[in-house]
């Protein structure tokens, strides 16, 4: 994820008008190689083939007891644990992110104003946000092992026993709330360097006030955003680690995606975590649209004018704050309509077989089916950024304040972006995207055939999910396919 002013100032407005067919996170029109509606209705065949292949082929329910995949391979490396203390690496790991932390702070209170000078912006948005997200997904849950609030929690005394039991209700919420603000603040607050530094000096305040309240493990299991959101990533890892108590660590290889066959919501708030995860993304391309812009600004089915008097584009700056609250609402309430579709789904599912299980037990069956479709949308918005200004880290290492340093020689050479082609990025899109869903259907069958003994019943049960993965699809490219607004 990204501040609001940080990819404007890389975009350049001058750029954001474009033709009908271009890269979600680039500006300049590219011409398709082929027609877009070859693209969507090509993805759609693909994901509906994969459906049928799977159907056919996998027809046996595996115990969730046993291995998700026969693609998987486990390695015990003993003694690994205790040389992992000797060399103090967990500690190393600790103080390396925590001190990233401790330079990003800084640098917003004393450094420039300039978020393309000041280091902070590009550390936590890009690198941390954005990156550690990414690695999570790619290598499993590094953050559990160096968070640098729950570290910073540890030199404290006090805070690991808590003053009060957590509250079963209240569960994954406070989680929730932090991830829509975080979200929030991302679209909407147009942070500089200065008001990024008072926002994680913020959510270490609550943090604190989280592991003080609830103890440690109890706030950064349920409460803290970044351990919810980067753990829930770290299921789709193709790799695994976990130690055992004679000092070895077990790595598991697997196919991608699959850990989350065995996985199950713990309670209704991880679901609708799980599902803002994939709306928010959603949303942030829908809001980017001229098609989103105009539906309020030039009122093309004449809803707003009668009211106002006028077309609301005249009356900009009045319906400015109206319109924010607008978007901000849609934000708040878009995972509760992807759940209500969701859920829609597969009461047609239910409906179709004469399932017994009731609804609550199906969204909590399936509802970690969604996270594939939800890494890769993450993917195909954002992970440009990584390359156009993430790289940059290299030059603002050497000068972190904005002062003119140049201290290890990069101040310069390392501000330089790589910018792949146009092609590529598209092409890149909506493979990601098709292989995403295609991984999502992969999972739900499984778990079908877990649910439903029979493999004929199994099948069925999943069409009208395979009807939600089509649609989702085809919004999906059809989102990066719309001109960006002005």
């Amino acid at each position: 994820m990204f501040s609001r002013r940080l990819p404007q100032l890389i975009l350049g407005s001058g750029l954001l008008w474009a033709g009908p067919a271009l890269a979600h996170s680039f500006g300049e029109p590219y011409q398709l190689p082929l027609p877009y509606w070859l693209y969507i209705y090509a993805a759609m065949a693909a994901l509906i083939l994969s459906f049928v292949a799977l159907a056919y082929f996998v027809r046996h329910p595996r115990p969730r007891q046993q291995s998700a995949t026969p693609w998987q391979v486990d390695w015990e490396i003993p003694g690994l644990n205790d040389w992992i203390k000797r060399l103090k690496l967990q500690g190393i790991g600790q103080a390396v992110v925590s001190g990233s932390v401790i330079l990003a702070i800084v640098a917003g209170l004393i450094g420039s104003a300039d978020p393309y000078r000041n280091i902070n912006m590009t550390l936590f948005w890009i690198v941390f946000a954005l990156g550690g997200l990414y690695l999570s997904a790619l290598v499993g849950d590094w953050y559990r092992l160096v968070n640098p609030w729950r570290h910073l929690c540890g030199l404290l005394p006090g805070l690991s026993a808590g003053r009060i039991s957590y509250p079963t209700a209240l569960a994954y919420w406070p989680a929730v709330i932090l991830y829509m603000a975080f979200i929030g603040i991302e679209l909407f607050a147009d942070t500089s360097p200065f008001s990024l530094s008072v926002i994680l000096l913020g959510y270490t305040l609550i943090n604190l006030t989280g592991a003080y309240l609830f103890g440690t493990y109890a706030w950064f299991r349920y409460g803290e955003v970044f351990s919810v959101l980067f753990g829930l990533c770290a299921w789709m890892a193709p790799i695994q680690f976990k130690r055992l108590a004679h000092g070895s660590i077990r790595i598991r290889l697997h196919l991608p995606f699959s850990g989350l066959i065995e996985k199950r919501p713990s309670h209704f708030s991880l679901v609708v975590f799980a599902l803002f995860m994939l709306s928010s993304t959603a949303f942030d391309g829908l809001r980017e649209t001229a098609l989103w812009f105009n539906l309020f600004w030039k009122d093309p089915f004449n809803l707003l004018t009668p009211f106002l008097g006028q077309n609301p584009i005249y009356l900009y700056l009045s319906l400015r704050p109206w319109y924010l609250v607008l978007e901000i609402v849609t934000l708040v309430i878009s995972p509760f309509l992807y759940l209500g579709a969701f859920v829609g789904f597969l009461w047609l599912g239910k409906k179709l077989i004469g399932a017994t299980q009731s609804l609550g037990e199906l969204v909590n069956h399936f509802a970690f089916s969604l996270l594939p479709i939800a890494l890769v949308y993450h993917l195909t918005h954002y992970y440009s950024l990584l390359l156009s200004q993430g790289v940059k880290l290299r030059a603002l290492i050497s000068d972190p304040f904005g002062w003119g340093w140049n201290l290890f020689g990069t101040a310069i050479t390392g501000r330089v972006p790589v910018l792949p082609d146009m092609g590529f990025i598209w092409n890149s899109q909506v493979w990601l995207i098709l292989i995403g869903h295609i991984a999502s259907v992969m999972i739900a069958h499984i778990q079908a055939l877990q649910l439903f003994s029979n493999p004929r019943q199994a099948g069925l049960s999943q069409l009208p999910m395979l009807v939600l993965m089509v649609l989702f699809t085809g919004v999906g490219l059809w989102i990066l396919a719309q001109p960006l607004q002005g």
